[in-house]
């Protein structure tokens, strides 16, 4: 842990921004006034939820159980800045300073320096506001007192309980560290997680889980690590998302590549998951507030709210205005979505339904816009009866020429800055390759002219109308990291990324292929599995049930005789991301022999124990049997069952002609049989003739 630090105060701080999670473009008119007064008896703003006006440059507090506007302050701030709250104080985050202001006199304090060149996650809690810079590391507290803390490394999204305990995942040492409340350094990272598992943290009634999405499985977070799994009955995918916090004691859990939601129950003897069915499209959240767990459909622009059992309560449009809403938690417990600019929040009420509140000063306050950094000596900005301007009585009438100035003079035009993030970069591997996609980046009055892809080892450009790219001379088994940024005339924007394990599919298996009594056996050898884990195999057979198999070796029973069947075998492996491939089949035919034999009476022949003139040879063909086996044929007859027993061996082709039998019993029915693994079979009868 590093020593903890205060940040110094500065106006001119300057950070270029590297990667931006949730990106705000606005067009810039003037600030409000430079220190809004508190309304009439408002002394501490309560909960509720503060979005930042980039338009107006003024911080506005929505009161969630009436959606109205009840407080403003003018704060400098950032395009794409949030807004957190703490016991006596607002918080306006952006990518270049971090502004306080009071909540009782709503006045602007000094910036403060970001300790990370990245937008933050903000969690409001007692103790806090605290923003956790997830990739830097950086945890900081922008309460009293004012501190940073590293976290040893990269972090995962944070969870914070009632008492201001704040929980965190340490994704490159598969670790679960505490902060406590007050607390000027992590207090301990005390939960290891199973060994190359991954997931997210939740809050169930207060209590801190970890969603493993490697075995798809909740566990709550115990003193000396985690408690037992409890399945969620969904498929595990390294993609699953689940909200901070449960509803009704299930925990949302978002599949996006299935459009899916479920809510998940993490209790011992579980229930089934509730499943929704979503639309398409690529999805910010869920983030649940009471009994409603709430959604933004990015292709569609829309928020959708579900209650408790999943059942749909609203559907509406994201406020407008240039950038990406930002769909968040209030304190309030309540579901707010920040328009682009800040200029519209929609509120989400407890029973799910949506309310668009503009974002606009409330009525009486004075909102004449005014530079947002005033030169020192310059008089302010005239209003109307402050003695400015002269007052008019009711009975008088102003003088043409000098009429009052407007209230609301049209802003100046907005010159062009460089591109938002682009959305909804995904990666997905293939055989030494990945392929990379995005949505398109908000041009911020500038057309997008081209996209960077880059990552450890390279970068490619690509035009500003493409929106995917295959990334090739990837080594299979290592995870590659992809960020994709749009350029405009006016620059380069922030950029936003997707990882990636190119894998290949499994090679085909050695396969060998056996009949023999009645039964085709087939085993193979396990193929090289191009950097996957083994799933199973599949074994298919001509007009025969497909089956899977864990092991290297199957059979097949009830085929026909005569009939031919073509036998396949196939790897299924699982890539390091998640993803579920086919490998290469090994194939091999079998035809099911159809044994015949036939005899005839053949050549004279004299042996010790057949005369002439009637002995003979008995020519024996036999076609259809198993190949290079050794058969015995026996002759029998009317009179003797077994009147004499040879051995023989057939060729490679299951064939063989046998002529060292001989009989000499004039009148006599005889034939020749022979045993096998499917049965004894017999040839014709011919009657014995006398010479």
């Amino acid at each position: 842990m590093t020593k903890s630090t205060r940040w110094k105060y500065s106006w001119r701080a300057r950070l270029p921004v590297a990667g931006i999670v949730v990106v705000v473009t606005a067009g810039v008119a003037a600030a409000v006034t430079g220190a809004a007064h508190p309304l009439p008896g408002l002394r501490v703003v309560p909960g509720g939820h503060w979005v930042y006006n980039s338009v107006l440059h003024v911080a506005f507090h929505v009161d969630g159980g009436t959606a109205g506007i009840d407080a403003q302050a003018a704060v400098p701030g950032d395009q794409g800045s949030q807004v957190l709250q703490g016991d006596a104080s607002g918080y306006v985050v952006g990518s270049e300073r971090i502004t306080e202001f009071g909540k009782s006199d709503l006045t602007a304090r000094p910036s403060m320096v970001p300790p990370a060149v990245e937008v933050p996650v903000g969690v409001e809690t007692v103790g806090g506001p605290y923003v956790v810079y997830r990739r830097a590391g950086q945890i900081a507290r922008l309460g009293d007192p004012v501190a940073t803390m590293s976290a040893g490394g990269p972090v995962g999204d944070p969870v914070a309980a009632a008492d201001g305990t704040l929980w965190l995942p340490r994704t490159t040492s598969g670790l679960l560290c505490r902060l406590d409340r007050g607390a000027v350094s992590l207090s301990s990272c005390p939960v290891p997680l199973p060994a190359g598992h991954g997931g997210a943290l939740t809050l169930v009634g207060d209590a801190p889980h970890f969603v493993d999405t490697t075995d798809g499985s909740v566990r709550a977070v115990e003193a000396g690590g985690l408690g037992t799994a409890v399945p969620m009955g969904v498929a595990a995918t390294a993609e699953l998302r689940p909200a901070a916090n449960d509803v009704a004691g299930r925990v949302p859990v978002l599949d996006p590549s299935a459009n899916r939601l479920y809510l998940v129950d993490p209790a011992p003897n579980p229930r089934k998951p509730i499943v929704v069915a979503l639309p398409a499209g690529h999805y910010d959240g869920p983030v649940a507030g009471g009994s409603v767990v709430a959604l933004v459909n990015r292709d569609t622009g829309t928020l959708l709210t579900f209650d408790a059992a999943g059942r749909p309560t609203d559907a509406k449009p994201v406020p407008p205005g240039e950038g990406t809403s930002r769909l968040v938690r209030g304190e309030d417990a309540r579901v707010y979505v920040d328009g682009g600019q800040g200029t519209h929040v929609l509120v989400v009420g407890k029973d799910g339904k949506v309310t668009d509140v503009p974002v606009v000063p409330p009525a009486g306050k004075p909102d004449q816009p005014v530079p947002e950094h005033p030169t020192p000596g310059q008089p302010p900005v005239p209003r109307p009866g402050t003695g400015s301007q002269p007052d008019v009585d009711a009975g008088d009438k102003p003088k043409p020429h000098n009429p009052p100035p407007p209230r609301n003079p049209s802003p100046p035009a907005v010159p062009a800055s460089p591109p938002g993030a682009p959305p909804g970069v995904s990666a997905t591997g293939g055989d030494g390759s990945a392929t990379v996609s995005w949505g398109a980046a908000a041009d911020n009055r500038a057309a997008v002219t081209s996209y960077r892809i880059s990552w450890a080892g390279g970068s490619r450009t690509v035009g500003g109308g493409t929106r995917q790219a295959t990334i090739s001379g990837l080594a299979n088994g290592t995870r590659y990291t992809f960020t994709v940024v749009a350029v405009n005339k006016a620059g380069t924007g922030p950029g936003a990324s997707a990882s990636a394990t190119p894998a290949a599919a499994a090679a085909a298996p050695k396969l060998t292929a056996t009949y023999r009594g009645g039964r085709a056996s087939l085993s193979w050898t396990q193929p090289d599995l191009g950097g996957g884990q083994l799933v199973h195999y599949v074994v298919t057979g001509t007009g025969l049930a497909q089956q899977t198999v864990s092991g290297t070796s199957t059979q097949y029973s009830g085929l026909s005789a005569g009939n031919t069947y073509t036998f396949t075998v196939r790897a299924v492996t699982r890539t390091p991301d998640g993803e579920t491939r086919n490998g290469a089949a090994a194939s091999k035919s079998i035809t099911v022999p159809s044994p015949k034999i036939t005899i005839s009476q053949g050549a004279p022949t004299t042996t010790d124990n057949c005369d002439a003139p009637d002995c003979a040879r008995v020519n024996v063909t036999m076609t259809g049997f198993a190949p290079n086996t050794t058969y015995a044929i026996r002759l029998s007859s009317d009179s003797n069952a077994n009147v004499q027993t040879e051995s023989a061996r057939t060729n490679a082709n299951g064939s063989l002609t046998y002529d060292e039998l001989d009989y000499d019993e004039p009148g006599q029915t005889i034939w020749v049989s022979v045993m096998t693994p499917d049965g004894r079979i017999t040839s014709n009868r011919i009657q014995w003739k006398s010479r």
